[in-house]
């Protein structure tokens, strides 16, 4: 057994000290061992059954050892293979079905990114208000404080989130507030709601509900907590395709316009979709062009976990799993060479870095390259 071998099994059995945790980290510093970590990765992959997993902390660091080991030059493949993404270590690891609270950054420069200087961080908190007067205000470069008055209320920016104060009754102007890709944000409305925009969204709302029902706008995703309010009923109108109305609710919708779906999904309380009411737990799921729409029971922490900070996929195609990947980090996906027949399953944390979520993917056999904001898959 060779002494990368020795050092790998100890660490997927929890016996590797600091010291040699080190050593297996320079011994994969080089490329020349990125052909053993994969018979390595291969080997335990066929090794582990549901009766034998790897613990959070073994995962992590084997998360770790990926991204600081050098990928291999991008190879072409005529055979695809189904993947699997764990908690873990996102395409490559199905030895367990865990959650990763932290990374370790890398360092290095892989071979597959083209401009050394053009690391792309994931997601930060951004938008853009418009007021009722067309006036538009990058919040990303606002101090905290009154940035403006609308309709008799003071507009307050605060770190990630914007609200309403001193709400007076009156005519109401409305605004809009947009995530461009990239970001994500935090509205509380006149009425006291919540809402979390998440990247590429946009929301239309009034300064402040004077008539007997709130109504708001959405575009793409946001995850509601809607305050009670007696005789005010809330509703979202969602994408010019559908209406949700509410009742002090916690919900998520997702109406993103390359999307096929509209899908709302109810946590808590009770909403009504197209009239048909939700029960916590379900999901309504409009197809784009077709009249019908039919009610799922839903995997909420899958629906929600952009909001928690983590990718959670579920048998998803590489184009469903890239879609959120261009919202993310705000870039381009090309499929050089046709698109991949693969699939996806489970969590990843989304504080990665483009440049390890390539890593990720090359020791996975899914090669990409990347040109500027473009990342290009390349089997």
């Amino acid at each position: 057994m060779s002494r990368l071998d020795e050092l790998f099994h100890k660490l997927l059995s929890g016996s590797c000290t600091q010291q040699e945790k080190q050593e297996l980290y320079a011994l994969l510093a080089t490329p020349e061992h990125d052909a053993n970590l994969q018979r390595l990765l291969d080997d335990a992959i066929q090794a582990t059954t549901e009766d034998k997993a790897v613990d959070d902390e073994r995962a992590e660091e084997i998360l770790s050892i990926i991204l600081q080991a050098q990928p291999q030059p991008a190879k072409r493949r005529t055979l695809y293979r189904t993947l699997t993404i764990t908690a873990a270590a996102a395409a490559i690891l199905a030895l367990a079905i865990v959650t990763i609270r932290q990374v370790q950054p890398s360092t290095k420069t892989t071979t597959q990114v083209a401009d050394v200087h053009s690391e792309i961080l994931p997601a930060a908190s951004g938008a853009i208000l418009t007021l009722g007067n067309g006036q538009t205000i990058p919040l990303d470069s606002q101090g905290h404080g009154v940035i403006a008055q609308q309709g008799g209320a003071a507009v307050k920016l605060g770190k990630g989130t914007l609200a309403y104060d001193n709400v007076q009754p009156g005519e109401a102007t409305f605004n809009t507030l947009a995530t461009p890709r990239g970001r994500v944000f935090r509205v509380t409305l006149p009425d006291g709601s919540d809402v979390w925009l998440n990247a590429a969204s946009s929301l239309r709302y009034p300064t402040s509900f004077d008539r007997e029902e709130r109504t708001v706008e959405l575009t793409g995703e946001a995850y509601f907590d809607i305050r009670p309010v007696a005789g005010k009923p809330f509703r979202v109108k969602v994408a010019g395709k559908t209406e949700v109305q509410v009742l002090g609710t916690r919900f998520n919708v997702s109406a993103y316009g390359n999307d096929a779906r509209i899908a709302t999904t109810l946590l808590q309380g009770k909403v009504a979709v197209n009239r048909k009411v939700l029960q916590p737990g379900e999901q309504a799921q409009l197809t784009i062009g077709a009249s019908d729409m039919k009610i799922v029971t839903a995997d909420t922490s899958q629906v929600i976990a952009w909001r928690n900070g983590m990718f959670n996929f579920d048998n998803a195609d590489i184009r469903e799993v890239m879609k959120q990947l261009e919202r993310w980090y705000d870039i381009d996906v090309v499929y050089e060479n046709g698109i991949p027949p693969l699939r996806f399953g489970g969590k990843m944390e989304r504080g990665l870095t483009l440049q390890q979520i390539m890593r990720i993917l090359a020791i996975s056999n899914v090669h990409c390259r990347q040109e500027g904001r473009k990342l290009i898959i390349t089997q």
